[in-house]
């Protein structure tokens, strides 16, 4: 997406200047990363509502102020959940990765709650649909209808993916993005492979905290339907706190060493083995940064059929996937068989759960019909597909 490669190149520039000046101090770091977040935030807000300014032009009606107080409410009600959720967990679980998010958004959150009804009359009069599932909720919290909760159910649905997300991802990205300003880059093939790790990490976490925080009609990305099965909640929440610990307990090897502690520099292999490392964690970001504004777990939001998603369904799931193998080489360092099988199982457990994640994701997003025709080519011409075919002529 266009607003993407925007962020992303305002990120590299950003980065860039703060390497040529010099990071030379903790506070330089603190204020050089929300800001470098800032900018790349704004830079893909901006172009998203400069590229929708013609369908934005039409003249719609003016929304009535009872429908300002509806829809305000509502927002305001989410924005209160949204950080006492997340202050709540720290008090449960002290280690809980949002303490970054929870004292900043405090800052925030007057000026938004001052903030949210004049943002109201502006959107909705550039807006058609103007009565949507905020309009009933806020008119049920005013007692002006009567409480259902199936009406309400796709609103609190949507709601609580940002509830949980938003305080982790924005949470992680500012730690990721520390980090890469503090990075020692250096020539060496294990230095470069780890600062590309980051830079990823941080170009993931960049784009996916965005695709959460801006979910809007206004900007044309706004969640047209949540996935609503347990299974498909279980197979993704699995892969975050506080489940995470799961995952890790049981994907945890038998040994630390890496693959880097397994080849050496003279070693062809070795360079091998780095480019595919790289490639696949190249594959990955760019994965997400298709997505654009539109990224989310657990939602419908419109199709993406662009970058790698063009030829395969779940790139993202399948290249972070083989960055995992290569990276960690369950076979090397262990002392016997057991210790092997054990390193391969456990890795291959988290295989399972992404498998898990895009059948579950798959099964919801069949249901819309410009998804299912693209499973449908993607199944008759994409990457896998095409392969398979050549294999079946050779074999013959």
């Amino acid at each position: 997406m266009p607003a993407a490669w925007r962020m992303l190149f305002t990120f590299v520039a950003g980065l860039s200047v703060f390497h040529i000046i010099g990071i030379d101090s903790p506070s330089v770091v603190f204020i050089g990363a929300r800001l470098l977040i800032l900018a790349c935030f704004l830079v893909g807000l901006g172009y998203t509502l400069h590229s929708r300014r013609y369908a934005l032009a039409f003249s719609h009606t003016c929304p009535g102020e009872d429908q300002i107080r509806a829809k305000s409410l509502a927002i305001r009600i989410g924005l209160l959940v949204l950080l006492l959720y997340p202050t709540l967990m720290a008090r449960l679980l002290p280690e809980w990765p949002t303490a970054v998010f929870n004292f900043e958004f405090l800052i925030v959150l007057p000026i938004l709650l001052l903030a949210t009804p004049y943002y109201v009359r502006w959107a909705e009069g550039r807006m058609p649909r103007a009565n949507d599932g905020y309009f009933y909720f806020g008119q049920a919290v005013l007692r002006q209808r009567p409480w259902h909760i199936q009406e309400h159910k796709a609103l609190l649905l949507a709601w609580a993916v940002k509830l949980f997300f938003i305080p982790l991802m924005y949470s992680w990205l500012v730690e990721a993005v520390e980090m890469l300003l503090a990075f020692d880059w250096r020539l060496h093939p294990g230095v470069l492979v780890s600062g590309l790790f980051v830079f990823g990490l941080c170009i993931d976490l960049l784009i996916a905290a965005s695709g959460y925080f801006f979910a809007s009609r206004l900007l044309g990305n706004d969640v047209l339907s949540t996935d609503a099965t347990l299974l498909g909640w279980l197979s993704c929440v699995i892969c975050y706190p506080p489940l995470l610990s799961i995952l890790h307990a049981v994907k945890q090897q038998t040994d630390d060493l890496i693959w880097s502690d397994w080849l050496h520099s003279h070693e062809p292999l070795y360079w091998l083995w780095a480019a595919l490392i790289t490639a696949s964690w190249l594959a990955y970001w760019l994965s997400t940064v298709s997505f654009g504004l539109r990224f989310s777990n657990l939602s419908w939001r419109g199709l993406v059929d662009t970058g790698l998603y063009r030829y395969t369904k779940h790139p993202a799931y399948l290249s972070k996937n083989i960055y995992w193998w290569l990276y960690t080489v369950p076979f090397v360092g262990v002392e016997n068989t057991e210790d092997m099988l054990r390193n391969v199982l456990g890795l291959s457990f988290v295989s399972l759960v992404y498998y898990m994640r895009a059948r579950t994701e798959e099964r919801h997003l069949l249901a819309f019909e410009e998804y299912a025709a693209y499973a449908a080519r993607i199944e008759q011409e994409g990457l896998f597909a095409r392969f398979n075919r050549r294999l079946r002529r050779i074999m013959v």
